[in-house]
């Protein structure tokens, strides 16, 4: 549901989880609350009257920060690739399939001429997704060992505002494609972080005790990767 304060539309998400959590998201300010299923709407409505002052402030910095302009994948645009900038260089071929490749602190990106932007967008993020999902088996098939944890599946897709989520029930990890962006530590913390819920299925002091006995600076990790 949603609920308008003023002027400003709160996502409200029904979750099994203890307590009320608020989030502000980049680039647009969208605020969003989830909240467990016993709270009842006047409950929530409270709560945000009394964030109202902390929503405006972090709503006003995310405003504040520099937007990005639209991306055409063209030659000339920076591109982040495991938490470092590299120029994209798109370079025409005639004839084969298309190739991305990493060549000192450039991303060539080979296509044919007539080639569009979303196509070249596509055939980036296929490259992204084969490069993420390398780091993400190694991590995350170290990181059931390291716990003692049973294999798990997992998958990636583009995701608007979680860099990762998991089924617990189901044993099903969602892992954000954006991942493949950020600097590696960051990958790992949302690794961990997702890996945890298997066995804790909020964010209450029980997760935060195992996060910090299994990755002891993960709130550093976590701030890092809010900053991105």
């Amino acid at each position: 549901m949603t609920i308008r304060i003023e002027d400003i539309d709160v996502e409200v998400e029904r979750k099994m989880i203890r307590g009320m959590r608020l989030a502000v998201y980049p680039p647009d300010g969208r605020v969003r609350m989830s909240v467990p299923f016993y709270i009842s709407e006047r409950e929530v409505q409270d709560f945000l009257v009394q964030k109202w002052q902390w929503i405006c402030r972090s709503r006003e910095k995310v405003l504040a920060r520099p937007r990005n302009k639209s991306r055409e994948y063209v030659s000339g645009e920076q591109h982040l690739f495991f938490g470092k900038r590299y120029t994209l260089q798109v370079e025409s071929v005639s004839s084969g399939t298309h190739e991305v490749a990493i060549e000192g602190d450039q991303i060539i990106l080979r296509c044919r001429p007539q080639t569009t932007a979303e196509r070249r967008e596509a055939i980036l993020y296929e490259w992204y997704r084969a490069q993420l999902h390398l780091v993400l088996e190694q991590m995350v098939n170290e990181w059931l060992v390291r716990i003692g944890e049973a294999p798990v599946e997992w998958s990636t897709r583009r995701m608007k505002s979680e860099w990762g989520s998991c089924i617990a029930r189901k044993r099903k990890l969602l892992f954000n494609l954006e991942l493949a962006r950020v600097p590696r530590e960051c990958v790992e913390y949302v690794v961990v972080h997702e890996l945890t819920h298997l066995a804790v299925q909020n964010h209450g002091p029980a997760f935060k005790a195992l996060m910090t006995e299994r990755l002891p600076d993960w709130k550093e990790r976590r701030k890092q990767l809010r900053l991105l």
